[in-house]
């Protein structure tokens, strides 16, 4: 296996600082050396950066909005179906 296929193989366990000491400095020691791979470690850290933060966002007021007249709209319509 490759230095390359190694370190990719364990990409996500780096990121989650699973490995155990060695294994992460032996991925260290080729990332330093691997523009390819630190490309892509560096890509897949900022991806999972940005789908944890992307729970946390805000929905528009506009959406609640919409959601009330909804509800409304079919509390007023739709309970004489039941």
């Amino acid at each position: 296996m490759s230095g390359c296929d190694n370190a990719i193989e364990y990409v996500y366990q780096y990121i989650d600082d699973e490995l155990t000491f060695t294994r992460k400095e032996r991925i260290k020691w080729h990332l330093r050396r691997c523009g390819d791979c630190i490309g892509a470690f560096e890509f897949e850290e900022s991806l999972k950066l940005r789908i944890a933060a992307g729970g946390k966002t805000e929905p528009p007021a506009e959406l609640f909005d919409t959601l009330r007249a909804l509800i409304e709209q079919e509390r007023n319509t739709g309970a004489s179906d039941c």
